[in-house]
């Protein structure tokens, strides 16, 4: 199999939050331009009956460009520091601690703060179309040894990436529009599984074990004011699946799905680092590398759903359905904010079905977190504003489906 890939999207948005008085009057308007070349193969091959290998690969050709229309409009930034007109020449001690903010050379407002097109002294990116093109391979390739018609053993080995980009909201002028670009991040994965049924098929059983290595892995770190996007550093992930599915009695199904993940960083960039809270006498403490956590990765996932189908007296068809999930607790964001971590949580859910005798209709009632547990799902840490933002999952909810197949 092989085939041409093409993707093209543009993106602007326009965002305008103003704040009232001498505060800051944030307007942005960002454009951002993708397209993407892509030719890719895949082939098997049987050596005989019971061994299988397959190649593939694909070649990317990436091409970005974003341009920053980001103004503070309020002038902020000079009204923090006294300075106004932005043209003006800066007050050696315009405001702050004792001694002040000094400028002894009596550099004009917009240089001193940073503005990087004097034409322009509200804009904070400077002007013109920044641009990324990148050409990426990623190989794989894998063997199957068929140990039954029902058992097949599999090795796998892959290298991946995902694109880059730049941070598109500023808390502070920029000179260079690098300086908010983050590169690909890429990864590296060998697997080595097992694909299986068992009992005259009445058990389904498969399981696989991993190993991924990332390097410049892209994480969510706040700076200043803003959250920005970075390559922080290297990381490996390591853990196991298992995955069944059993056929308990006529109509009784028993689902499980159980995973187990130790993600660490190998390296962190040391002008990044990976803050683990933060110290109002220290400021940021930050955890040695070896240490850090990665975000959204819980070390245990368990989910364990039976479900029962059963006719009627008209021939139509009910099932009942539950499943149960167990997550081990984990950080929502890269700072590891205790505010925002995510403690164990349990979440069941269940349904009712009624299917026509034809299979025409279908009908449903049902509830999601029937346990109502509530926890953390998101969130950011703005330090410079004092402020973390979080939002949580939904309560218990209760839903009711109507669904008609047409052509039947």
């Amino acid at each position: 199999v092989s085939g041409l890939y093409f993707f093209h999207e543009a993106g602007y948005v326009h965002d305008f939050v103003p704040f009232e008085g001498i505060l800051y009057i944030y307007d942005a308007a960002n454009d951002v331009d993708t397209k993407t070349y892509g030719a890719f193969i895949h082939a098997d091959y049987r050596l005989m009956d019971a061994i299988g290998f397959t190649f593939g690969g694909r070649y990317t050709w990436d091409r970005k460009t974003f341009t920053g229309g980001q103004e503070d409009l309020n002038g902020f930034s000079y009204k923090f520091l006294g300075c106004n007109p932005p043209n003006a020449v800066l007050n050696p001690v315009p405001f702050g601690p004792p001694g002040g903010i000094p400028n002894p050379a009596g550099l004009p407002c917009a240089v001193f703060v940073g503005f990087p097109d004097p034409a322009q002294p509200l804009r904070y990116f400077p002007p013109g179309e920044l641009s990324q093109n990148y050409n990426i391979f990623t190989p794989s390739v894998g063997a199957q040894y068929h140990i039954s018609p029902d058992v097949m053993a599999y090795l796998n080995w892959s290298k991946g990436f995902k694109a880059g980009g730049w941070s598109t909201r500023l808390s502070l002028p920029i000179a260079n529009g690098n300086d908010v670009a983050f590169k690909p991040e890429y990864s590296k994965t060998v697997e080595l599984g097992l694909k299986s049924e068992w009992l005259d098929r009445r058990l389904l059983a498969n399981a696989a074990v991993f190993y991924t290595n990332y390097d410049g892995i892209q994480l969510n770190v706040q700076t200043g004011a803003s959250p920005v996007y970075e390559n922080a550093g290297n990381a490996k992930m390591k853990g196991g699946e298992l995955e069944m599915q059993s056929l308990l009695a006529r109509g009784l199904t028993l689902n499980f799905a159980g995973a187990y993940i130790d993600a660490y960083y190998t390296y962190v960039n040391p002008a990044i680092g990976i803050p683990q809270y933060y110290d109002l006498n220290r400021g940021v403490v930050f955890l040695p590398p070896l240490s850090a956590r990665l975000p959204k990765t819980p070390k245990y996932k368990l989910t364990l759903g039976p479900t029962y189908d059963f006719g009627l007296s008209n021939q139509g068809k009910m099932r009942l359905a539950a499943d149960y999930t167990y997550t081990a607790e984990m950080w929502n964001d890269s700072l590891n904010t205790p505010q925002l971590s995510r403690p164990v949580t349990r979440n069941l859910n269940a349904s009712i079905h009624y299917f026509s005798p034809s299979g025409t209709y279908e009908f449903a009632l049902g509830g999601t977190n029937l346990t109502d547990d509530r926890y953390v799902t998101v969130g950011a840490v703005n330090y410079a504003a004092g402020e973390i933002q979080s939002g949580f999952n939904p309560p218990r909810e209760w839903y009711a489906t109507v669904r008609v197949s047409v052509g039947q």
